[in-house]
């Protein structure tokens, strides 16, 4: 008797152990799909910006498979089924989840259950799909309209897909809401409108970002979408930031920028206003950029006599080198040997070099990162 309960209890002691040391980064996926009988069913990863394979197993007699899986960096995960090469379903699992789902070999009549987050992440997904297959339609209204000349109609078909984008904002802002906490949230902030059209682009919907970022990195700490949502954040923050300098820049409508010159004279930027001019950030330290400047030289050959100006800054630590590079060129070119700590940087939100702004006369931006030469030249002409 004593023998047998100290069996019993080394036996709970074990499972427990095993639990407690498994499922904080484990899932289990209960997979049935309708008229698969013995066929394989693949799940896959999507990792960030890639799909991974993760396994492929085969369904039994009723068409019944069970995938075992482990999460990354112990956080919730967004994976695919796919049956003979079609994706049937998409599914979120987070940690300690045990998630039944039923389809059949079409994608259709899903049912899952199990999970909240599982669930919520069906219902997010559906929604999009139907609010995409609206803009579809409209879209091809749209088009048909445009080919045969119906203005009104073609004008009416526009007015519709921009209540349709309105009412998915909307409905996605509501969600974010009701569910702070959500993983979801991660596919409803992401979301593209259309191919060029995020859902949440305006610099306002910075604070989603940062709501959600904050809410899950207390969660999940080491998830790459977690950091993906705190980097989208913070440039969404640099944006607003730049965008409130403008503001305050007073007379000049841009933050200034004061450098000193080859000559080591302190040159202005305010000083071009009147002029249409071009800000450009670059470095000597690609050969590319210094072909960037024998490009400018030809358009600044061509306007300068109608009054166009450039202003160079150029983002390196070494000025001896950079002065070497620049001394032949015609226009202002200047250098505080800070490199990436450089203020100006800052002010203007330059997370890449060459970076390039056209200004008008009156020193409002009107185009951004033009090295297409045609297109320069022809944003300059207009000014």
């Amino acid at each position: 008797m004593l023998k047998s309960r100290f069996a019993a209890l080394v036996a709970g002691i074990l499972t427990l152990s095993l639990i407690g040391c498994s499922s904080k980064d484990r899932a289990v996926l209960n997979v049935s799909v309708d008229g698969a009988k013995n066929a394989p069913v693949v799940l896959s990863l999507l990792n960030i910006n890639k799909i991974e394979v993760v396994d492929s197993l085969s369904t039994n007699e009723a068409g019944k498979v069970k995938f075992k899986v482990k999460l990354p960096h112990a956080s919730p995960n967004f994976y695919y089924l796919n049956y003979k090469g079609k994706r049937i379903a998409s599914v979120l699992l987070s940690p300690k989840d045990v998630v039944n789902l039923t389809i059949d070999t079409l994608g259709n009549n899903l049912t899952i259950s199990g999970s909240q987050e599982a669930e919520l992440y069906v219902q997010i997904i559906e929604g999009i799909n139907a609010g995409q297959k609206k803009f579809d339609s409209l879209t091809l209204h749209l088009f048909d309209f445009e080919d045969n000349g119906d203005d009104a109609n073609a004008q009416r078909i526009r007015e519709e897909l921009g209540k349709l984008y309105v009412k998915e904002k909307q409905s996605s802002v509501v969600k974010l809401i009701q569910n702070p906490n959500s993983f979801t949230n991660i596919t409803l902030l992401f979301r593209q409108f259309n191919e060029n059209l995020p859902l949440f682009a305006s610099l306002t919907d910075g604070i989603y970002y940062m709501q959600v970022a904050d809410s899950l990195k207390k969660i999940y700490p080491d998830s790459p979408y977690v950091k993906a949502l705190e980097k989208e954040a913070e440039e969404f923050g640099k944006s607003m930031e730049l965008r409130e300098k403008l503001r305050q820049a007073g007379h000049t409508a841009f933050p200034d920028i004061k450098m000193t010159d080859v000559n080591s004279n302190t040159v202005e930027l305010s000083s071009l206003l009147g002029h249409p001019f071009i800000l450009l950030f670059w470095s000597t330290q690609e050969s590319s950029q210094k072909m960037l400047n024998a490009e400018l030289e030809t358009i600044y050959n061509k306007f300068a006599s109608k009054g166009l100006e450039i202003f160079s800054v150029c983002c390196d630590t070494d000025r001896t080198y950079w002065a070497q590079i620049v001394k032949r060129l015609p226009w202002i070119n200047v250098c505080d040997g800070k490199g990436s700590s450089s203020e100006a940087l800052r002010n203007y939100n330059v997370t890449e070099i060459p970076t390039l702004f056209l200004f008008d006369r009156e020193g409002d931006i009107v185009a951004r990162d033009l090295f297409d030469l045609k297109e320069l030249e022809a944003a300059i002409s207009k000014l």
